[in-house]
């Protein structure tokens, strides 16, 4: 009685050990083995001597070494497909123009203050909660500081608003009475002010735009 054996239907002729349990191949790991006959080779006794074996059907004959179907084979390496070998190369690419751009350069900060009646009040930066700024008025907690302000009758409750945009400081005017100005001429919209800029609030209030370090500090 012949013995039945398992081989790699797709494996070319000694290419694949066979094995006699049914499993995958070796070689081709995800390529299931096939139940094979030695005895269908075996051309039939009324076959001439010379006619050819089909060896498509026949398939790849199994090794020629007893002991190949129960030696353990070194497992093979699976083939990379070239798709992802191109893309290793295009991130290994990516990888190394990210490294050598330089990185932009951060802007300067820049921090700013009002000196009103002898009085320092800094502007809030603009990653601060509610976009930072300043609130002026005779009832606004960002001028409690300011001595006598509460006497100031030309002043409005909530006169003006300073606020940052785009790392710009604005100053508007809230409606007032008598109105805000930037460096002696009353503003209708929202104007852009720095260091240097002198603002008056009504005819109370005389204000001075200073710049100051991270300590707080008029530079």
């Amino acid at each position: 009685m012949a013995t039945v054996i398992y081989r790699c239907p797709v494996g070319a002729p000694g290419e694949c050990p066979p094995s006699a349990t049914r499993g995958y191949c070796q070689v081709h790991m995800f390529q299931q083995l096939e139940r094979y006959d030695p005895a269908e080779d075996i051309p039939p006794a009324d076959a001439p001597a010379d006619a050819p074996v089909d060896r498509v059907s026949a398939g790849p004959r199994p090794a020629t070494d007893p002991e190949a179907a129960t030696r353990p084979a070194r497992p093979a390496r699976a083939a990379q497909p070239e798709q992802n070998q191109h893309r290793q190369q295009d991130q290994r690419r990516q990888q190394q123009d990210h490294r050598q751009q330089p990185r932009p350069a951060r802007p300067p900060v820049v921090r700013l203050a009002l000196v009103v009646a002898g009085v320092l009040l800094p502007v809030r930066a603009e990653h601060r909660r509610g976009g930072g700024g300043l609130a002026i008025g005779r009832d606004e907690p960002d001028c409690a500081a300011i001595p006598g302000l509460a006497g100031l009758d030309q002043l409005s409750r909530h006169h003006a608003r300073l606020c940052w945009t785009d790392g710009a400081l604005y100053v508007e005017d809230l409606g007032s009475t008598n109105g805000t100005f930037v460096d002696g001429r009353r503003i209708e919209a929202p104007t852009r002010i720095g260091p240097g800029n002198r603002l008056r609030f009504a005819l109370d209030l005389d204000v001075q735009v200073v710049e100051i370090d991270e300590f707080g500090a008029p530079r």
